[in-house]
């Protein structure tokens, strides 16, 4: 598979740049996989698409502001700006993250964010490109994160200034994200709540998205390849099968040779049905 499948032509001005006032107002097409009819209808319209008995997933991971303006010490003295991304906590004050000069950004280079509220230094990188950088800082780190961090905006919103709560979804509730998971966002408590009465079965499992897992599913040699998921942030559907009633299934690891033979990729934990 190739990602030239996926090409379309979207206009620029049809990308729009603020939500709806009510986010379930958003327009939603429905393709029916049968006959292949379109229709267009709206978001809070898709509780007539699901019947009692079904299972819906959904992901309560939360964005937080991951995004970071700051600037470089060069060796002279000189400050430059820099910017950062933050994608993976490592650890002892340590992100692994998408970094802006990269080139610049080489190990032993200090950061500094906020006049100094947050001082940081590159300590090592990956073979993608991605940076290590250790942070200092006096006090919690995710409350400094909140003052100094931006929402990490998809690049092709380019004027939404307004509330970060639109890019949250309603039921996000594990901080973690530098990405939304935005097929969610236009869920209402009203329309969760029909769901249920309907009998529709909701399970709330969480993994957390970055960037750096859309460039793992992104280009290889013009190829699709894996989305890779390290093990404690996987998706383990064990809870969401059993209500919905799978009884047969079982988790494999990675470098099982079933895991192996299921196509689990790399820290990837996978849940094979039997």
């Amino acid at each position: 598979m190739k990602t030239s499948d996926f090409y379309y032509d979207l206009p620029k001005e049809l990308i729009a740049q603020h939500p709806e006032e009510k986010r379930d107002h958003s327009r939603l097409m429905v393709l029916d996989k049968y006959t292949g009819e379109i229709t267009h209808r709206h978001f809070y319209d898709m509780v007539d698409y699901l019947r009692a008995g079904d299972c819906l997933v959904l992901n309560d991971s939360r964005v937080i502001p991951a995004r970071l303006i700051g600037e470089r010490i060069s060796s002279d003295g000189g400050k430059y700006p820099c910017e950062l991304l933050l994608l993976r906590d490592k650890g002892e004050d340590t992100w692994e993250t998408l970094a802006k000069p990269g080139r610049k950004l080489k190990k032993g280079v200090k950061l500094i964010f906020g006049d100094g509220l947050l001082e940081a230094e590159v300590v090592g990188g990956t073979e993608e490109g991605n940076k290590f950088i250790k942070f200092t800082y006096t006090g919690i780190f995710m409350e400094i994160l909140e003052k100094l961090g931006r929402m990490p905006l998809p690049p092709y919103i380019t004027e939404y200034t307004g509330d970060g709560e639109r890019y949250q979804t309603v039921y996000s509730k594990n901080p973690g994200s530098a990405a939304a998971p935005t097929a969610g966002l236009h869920f209402t408590p009203e329309i969760l709540k029909a769901l249920e009465e309907k009998g529709v079965m909701i399970a709330l499992r969480h993994v957390h998205l970055s960037e750096a897992q859309a460039a793992e599913a992104g280009v290889k040699d013009k190829q699709m390849v894996s989305i890779r998921f390290e093990g404690e942030r996987g998706l383990v559907f064990e809870n969401v099968l059993v209500r919905a009633g799978v009884k047969h299934f079982a988790e494999v690891h990675l470098d099982t040779d079933e895991g192996n033979a299921a196509g689990c990729g790399p820290d990837a934990v996978c849940t094979i049905l039997k």
